[in-house]
């Protein structure tokens, strides 16, 4: 016979990440700190994984020797990386606007960029789920029901991937390097989340087999006020838009990996084979869904750029703690700004929302019909 969760159990499972992400529910100020502060654990853990990672390619690099190529670059240069991510992260912004216009909402250019700008603190959630959480902000601006803009959150991670997998593979094809490994890999980035994310097909046929399970049911409440929603954002011009931001966006990122390689060898590497090695790496660390893509898109880097480059193991180790510091944690960091930025959202109470019913649900669908 099956235990009987406490009432201590019951709470701690409805507070979790998990099941205020999956459920959607509109939270007040001291809900949402307590979901912040369950993403910070995540970053805090990330932490220190990403120490025992760079610790593990200062020793495979030589020690000490990596740590004095990285001293012994051109630091100054080496700035113009953290330009590029943050030009790359702008740029990125246009598409999130686009979004934001498609629905409707109305809010201010600078708001809109706060919210968008924070989500990148929640990179060290697994698969960047936590960027979710950043929809609770929006809808408090807004007052819009969460669930109805969650899809803007999720076509903005969804296009973010798509534009690495198409840069991925134009370079993959070009150099003729590696072309079947990533076009595997960009169908197993992109394929599940638009399967159960991005497009209601797949929700409408599986809704119709497991309707009569109690906890479908109940989901699907969300579901369809989530999808009714999302269907906005399913238009050639949407993903027009995102593919013609997402693809220089992912290209300027991967430039980081040039810049710091340019500023510890004092000469250029090719171009073309670098944003190769750059966003296959990168590419590779996505789809094992591993937080910050820890470990996988570091020693993908190191591999890489050793085979295709030719560059000696200090180097190689030198340039991906560099890059790494660039993307992943500069992005973590000025995310984590912007988090504590909209933290002022919340100390007033927006107007009430009506509860999330199947009635509200229906005459939601027929506005939006309307429209």
């Amino acid at each position: 016979m099956a235990r009987k969760k406490s009432a201590g159990e019951s709470n701690q499972s409805k507070n979790s990440l998990w099941y205020v992400i999956t459920h959607q529910r509109d939270l007040d100020r001291k809900e949402y700190l307590k979901l912040i502060n369950r993403v910070i654990t995540f970053v805090a853990l990330a932490f220190f994984g990403s120490i025992l990672v760079f610790a593990a390619i200062v020793w495979f690099g030589g020690g000490g020797s990596v740590i004095n190529v990285i001293l012994a670059s051109n630091l100054h240069l080496y700035l113009f990386a953290f330009v590029a991510v943050l030009a790359s992260l702008l740029l990125r912004f246009v598409k999130w606007s686009y979004y934001i216009h498609k629905f409707g909402l109305k809010i201010s250019k600078l708001k809109s960029l706060a919210i968008y700008l924070s989500m990148y603190s929640m990179d060290l959630t697994p698969g960047n789920l936590g960027r979710v959480v950043s929809a609770y902000t929006l809808s408090k601006v807004t007052s819009a029901r969460t669930v109805e803009v969650t899809p803007i959150v999720v076509m903005d991670i969804f296009t973010d991937s798509l534009g690495f997998a198409l840069l991925t593979f134009i370079a993959a094809f070009y150099y003729n390097v590696l072309t079947i490994p990533v076009l595997i890999a960009d169908i197993v980035l992109l394929l599940p989340v638009f399967m159960f994310l991005v497009s209601p097909w797949f929700y409408d046929v599986m809704k119709g087999f497991i309707m009569n399970h109690k906890f479908w049911r109940r989901f699907s409440i969300y579901g369809d006020e989530y999808f009714a929603s999302q269907s906005r954002l399913n238009k050639w011009d949407v993903y027009l838009v995102s593919v013609l931001v997402g693809i220089p966006a992912s290209f300027l990122q991967a430039c980081t990996f040039y810049i710091a390689l340019t500023a510890i060898l004092g000469t250029a590497p090719p171009l073309g084979h670098t944003i190769f090695v750059s966003s296959t790496s990168q590419l590779f660390g996505m789809v094992s869904t591993i937080p910050g893509n820890l470990g996988i898109t570091d020693a993908t880097l190191v591999a890489f750029s050793q085979q295709v480059l030719g560059i000696t193991s200090q180097d190689a180790s030198a340039a991906t703690i560099m890059m790494r510091l660039a993307t992943l944690w500069f992005s973590v960091i000025v995310g984590g700004i912007f988090l504590f930025l909209t933290l002022k959202y919340w100390k007033r109470q927006g107007p009430k929302k009506a509860p999330l019913t199947m009635a509200n649900i229906k005459k939601k669908a027929l506005e939006k019909v309307g429209r």
